[in-house]
């Protein structure tokens, strides 16, 4: 089996697992993941009760 990515010597790209520690472990989320969490809903709950429809609609045609 071979080593995770992570594990393999890499020689000089220890600043670039340096850097994806200290991002892994930093206390404040990224201000990349705050705007997707302010972002307002385009879609409503009307889309997954289609789905949901269709599901139902699916298992009582299904032999």
């Amino acid at each position: 089996m071979s080593k995770h990515p992570l594990d393999h010597d890499r020689g000089a790209s220890s600043s670039r697992l340096a850097h994806f520690v200290a991002v892994e472990r930093s206390a404040q989320p990224s201000a990349a993941s705050k705007l997707l969490q302010q972002r307002p809903r385009t879609q409503s709950e009307t889309r997954a009760k289609q789905f949901a429809r269709i599901e139902r609609e699916m298992k009582a045609v299904a032999p």
